[in-house]
């Protein structure tokens, strides 16, 4: 008995097919909960950063745009205005990635109205672990941050001291603090956003 090749290709295509259409339903179940689970830890950092503001408030695609116009290289995925209980703002929440040693480090910075850092936490990276992953388990490394004075400049995060051994990581941390520090002063402090 003589095998087809047709015999022999159509089993592959079906197993082929069904494997990208079990792909594609675990995907479409499964992607709503990611963007929750990804949404309510955003929040949480910003609650994090931000203790005193009862709610926060996505600027408008304009601002965000020339905020991520200013931020350079960094990419600046949101900016939230802080707000009290009487709607006046408080500062500012900025989420902010820069490149690191295994990908993009993703922050979230918390300012007062004057661009003081108040804090800051690292949302996400895919750095070595016990060496990248230092700029998130030492705290040292992040309270110096807190120390820089209000409307800080580049010169003054240059300053500040990097962690032995994950240089590229701590880098992430310096850029995106530079970043933040130029979109306070390019957009939201020269915009009138703050108020």
């Amino acid at each position: 008995m003589k095998s087809s090749p047709l015999r022999l290709i159509i089993p592959v295509v079906l197993t082929c097919i069904a494997a990208a259409a079990s792909l594609a339903a675990t995907y479409t179940i499964t992607e709503p909960l990611i963007v929750a689970q990804e949404k309510a830890a955003e929040e949480a950092a910003l609650k994090s950063v931000l203790p005193d503001a009862v709610t926060f408030e996505a600027t408008d695609a304009t601002v965000l745009g020339a905020a991520q116009e200013a931020a350079g290289e960094s990419k600046v995925d949101a900016v939230y205005r802080a707000l009290d209980a009487d709607g006046q703002t408080l500062g500012w929440g900025l989420k902010v990635g820069s490149r690191g040693y295994s990908g993009l480090v993703k922050m979230v910075w918390g300012l007062d109205r004057d661009g003081k850092v108040l804090d800051l936490t690292i949302l996400s990276m895919n750095e070595t672990p016990g060496l990248g992953t230092r700029i998130k388990t030492e705290p040292a490394f992040l309270d110096q941050y807190k120390a820089l004075p209000s409307a800080f400049a580049e010169k003054d995060v240059k300053a500040l001291d990097m962690i032995s051994g994950a240089t590229k990581s701590s880098r992430s941390v310096r850029d995106s603090a530079v970043a933040v520090s130029a979109v306070f002063d390019a957009v939201l402090k020269t915009a009138g956003e703050v108020r």
